[in-house]
């Protein structure tokens, strides 16, 4: 057989080491071990300590911008895929039923795999509209090879929603580097709180989000006011940025909350947060997918307090790694925190429970090794 050469084509501007990055940077270094040849396509180059890593693997690493036009993007990824000699061109945060991957890919040897990574925050509309979408979606389909949902709540969502047939939407779960993540000892924990003048008896939460109301921040931010009043020496680090930012620093502010949240901007360190943390949380109010915070904070053996909205209870496991709550309720957020933080015992259980969980379901090389098993049988292999 054929060893495929194979463009990851992944539709955001990398700025940190985050899941799909690493995914990336190990699915390519993987292809290349086999034998295989791996490119890496993103709308902008990473920064160059990331560019550095691919090249250490023998990545070539490429830029192709949708932004540039469409029928510019289409040229040059055809002209990627006559250089490279490509067999493969896996897209992700891709639009699955726009013509322009297909029209790149079509008359050249090359199958179009997609992945669904995106949260749901559209859902279909009804009538003629639908019946367009359908029959637009199903004629698409026959140039897609398959479309990749990262838990079984996307994939429902993408045969409901997007009209894709069941054997074309395979679920391969994220996962994680178990080596990145890690519990810090007394004494580094110690030193990172000291970085922020915090003391080291301090109950630590962290959330990973942007910062956009779909991340519910507000909510975890009522729910610090609760939190505080019973456990002054609390502290809420909020690691991430984005348009709505200072809404949720005012909120903290006329909270009186000032030194017990604190807003940490983007990270490229986000383990260094999660090694430190008594308690993760994730409260989005949208129906989020396969999240890696909640899988990175697992592996850090962190209890996580998440909401119960779409694919969330797939990876935490309710009242076994965490407590789900339901979505846009600061009060049983409260609650659900106080709980962990005045058992020791319960967090600890919790913790090592979800690192389990991660390493027998959610490793980056599960995640790797199956979705090249997924290219082999595109290639019918």
């Amino acid at each position: 057989m054929k060893k495929p050469s194979v463009l990851n084509l992944i539709n955001m501007v990398p700025n940190k080491l985050g899941g799909l990055e690493e995914y990336a940077l190990n699915l390519s270094k993987e292809l290349i071990n086999r034998g295989y040849f791996g490119v890496a396509g993103f709308p902008e180059y990473p920064p160059d300590w990331l560019m550095e890593k691919f090249k250490t693997y023998g990545v070539q690493v490429l830029r192709l911008s949708p932004w540039t036009g469409k029928l510019a993007f289409i040229m040059n990824v055809r002209n990627a895929i006559r250089k490279y000699n490509l067999n493969i061109l896996h897209a992700t945060f891709y639009p699955f039923y726009s013509p322009n991957l297909i029209v790149a890919t079509i008359g050249n040897g090359c199958k179009l795999i997609y992945s669904d990574q995106e949260t749901r925050i559209i859902h279909p509309s009804k009538g003629r509209s639908n019946v367009f979408r359908f029959l637009r979606n199903r004629l698409y389909q026959k140039f897609i090879h398959s479309i990749i949902a990262d838990a079984e709540f996307v994939r429902k969502c993408q045969i409901q929603d997007h009209f894709t047939k069941p054997d074309r939407v395979p679920v391969i779960y994220n996962g994680v580097n178990l080596q990145r993540f890690g519990k810090a000892n007394l004494a580094q924990r110690s030193e990172v709180l000291a970085r922020f003048n915090i003391s080291p008896d301090s109950y630590v939460i962290v959330t990973i989000a942007q910062c956009i109301m779909e991340k519910g921040l507000n909510y975890l931010v009522d729910a610090a006011e609760i939190i505080v009043k019973e456990r002054p020496n609390s502290v809420f680090f909020i690691v991430g940025d984005g348009p709505q930012r200072s809404i949720f620093e005012q909120q903290a502010s006329a909270l009186g909350l000032q030194d017990n949240v604190i807003f940490t901007g983007m990270r490229v360190d986000t383990e260094v947060f999660l090694s430190v943390a008594d308690v993760f949380v994730l409260l989005s109010v949208w129906e989020e997918a396969f999240a890696f915070t909640l899988l990175e904070a697992m592996a850090s053996s962190c209890p996580v307090v998440a909401t119960r909205i779409g694919a969330i209870p797939e990876s935490v496991e309710d009242g076994v790694t965490g407590i789900l709550v339901p979505p846009r309720d600061a009060k049983a957020t409260a609650d659900a925190i106080l709980r962990l933080l005045s058992d020791s015992t319960l967090r600890s259980r919790m913790g090592l429970m979800g690192r389990e969980r991660v390493q027998s379901r959610f490793l980056l090389d599960h995640w790797v090794n199956q979705t090249i098993k997924l290219y082999e049988n595109a290639l019918g292999g």
